[in-house]
């Protein structure tokens, strides 16, 4: 083939390459995002399958079950009962019979070894779950720590100082729980997003486009501009 022939193929194949290129991208854009829709199909899946498991919960060891034997929206260890007044108890349960969201407190000794024969986060749960009415239960700790759970609701943080005096600490505790909602437990995970950044796959494809555009096809033409450089420089 002849140099004149030889230059328009050239030319013509530099051309068809950038076409090419912007095709194979538009091509590559529509791949990702079907892989990540499914990506995300999967993800709900495996999320909802966490929700609709249920935990085997244990039954109450014998300090849990002194916190049941109670009548009383404060429940109170009684190898604790010497540390707060009656007044203070009788306050905070006159608070939390006037919460408009069920709500109960426990005082409890916190598990410092194993012996006790329950956990931080066992003990609260084997106790919400033994009482079984709806609401927000907190376990306060002697040691002034918490350990909020929920039954039929969603857990709430608890912000209100629990240090010190354990009398006074049930009072102010009481009267936050007092203030709590009653949101729902959640039952589903949320669905994947149907909206699409760029508004549908037309948009996509017109984004892709663009990206070639101003991506693929100024770099073609800068390597296109170094190649003819270096081979009017070797002639």
């Amino acid at each position: 083939m002849s140099a004149a022939h030889a230059g328009p193929l050239r030319r013509a194949g530099w051309w068809i390459g950038a076409v090419v290129g912007v095709v194979a991208g538009s091509a590559l854009a529509v791949v990702v995002q079907d892989w990540q829709e499914a990506r995300e199909t999967s993800d709900v899946a495996a999320r909802a399958e966490v929700f609709h498991r249920e935990d085997t919960v244990p039954p109450p060891v014998d300090a849990i079950r002194s916190l049941l034997a109670q009548d009383s929206l404060v429940a109170v260890d009684p190898l604790l009962v010497d540390r707060v007044s009656e007044d203070d108890v009788a306050r905070a349960e006159a608070i939390l019979a006037d919460a408009p969201v069920p709500a109960r407190i426990a005082y409890l000794a916190y598990p410092r070894t194993g012996d006790v024969g329950y956990t931080p986060t066992g003990a609260a749960v084997q106790w919400s779950t033994a009482v079984g009415e709806v609401g927000h239960y907190v376990v306060l700790w002697d040691d002034g720590g918490t350990e909020p759970t929920a039954v039929g609701l969603e857990e709430h943080y608890v912000d209100a100082r629990t240090q010190g005096q354990p009398g006074p600490a049930l009072v102010r505790l009481a009267a936050e729980m007092a203030a709590w909602e009653a949101v729902p437990l959640r039952t589903e995970p949320d669905e994947a997003s149907d909206q699409d950044y760029w508004g549908d796959a037309g948009g996509g494809l017109a984004a892709a486009g663009l990206m070639g555009a101003f991506g693929v096809v100024p770099a073609f033409l800068v390597l296109r501009w170094y190649v003819g450089t270096r081979r009017r420089k070797a002639a």
